[in-house]
């Protein structure tokens, strides 16, 4: 059996594709985790709306369900107030338009919090979530 030698152009066009999937796979199973994360920060949200919970009347309980969902969840980000911005991620865009609501569910949370934080706009943080997905 003979072994066959390849160019160094096929070589280089072997090692270019072998990247280009593992580009695009990363960024494929990135976005499946974020939207994972955010649907599970969208319900928590949606829990914490649904109660009424609001700062200063719900703090204690928010407080409480911080220091046992951490018990349960140590490596997961469940202060009180990363709970209260996942209740704001829910009140923002609950009403929102769908194609909106799956633009930001596939940003990651940290995006989504600036996003919470510095822009009241729907139509700017539609743009944004847009231009995010389209560049990758």
């Amino acid at each position: 059996m003979s072994k066959e030698l390849i160019s160094s152009n096929d070589y280089s066009e072997i090692l270019q594709q072998a990247i280009s999937q593992i580009h695009t796979t990363r960024a494929r199973v990135a976005k499946q985790i974020n939207e994972a994360v955010n649907s599970v920060y969208w319900l928590l949200g949606k829990l914490l709306f649904d109660r009424q919970l609001a700062e200063g009347y719900g703090s204690a309980v928010v407080k409480q369900l911080s220091a046992d969902l951490k018990n349960e969840f140590p490596d997961m980000g469940l202060s009180p107030r990363n709970l209260w911005d996942m209740k704001r991620f829910y009140e923002r865009y609950y009403q929102a338009d769908e194609k909106l609501r799956q633009a930001v569910a596939v940003l990651p949370w940290g995006h989504n919090l600036l996003l919470l934080n510095k822009v009241q706009s729907l139509a700017a943080i539609a743009f944004y979530a847009n231009e995010v997905i389209s560049k990758g």
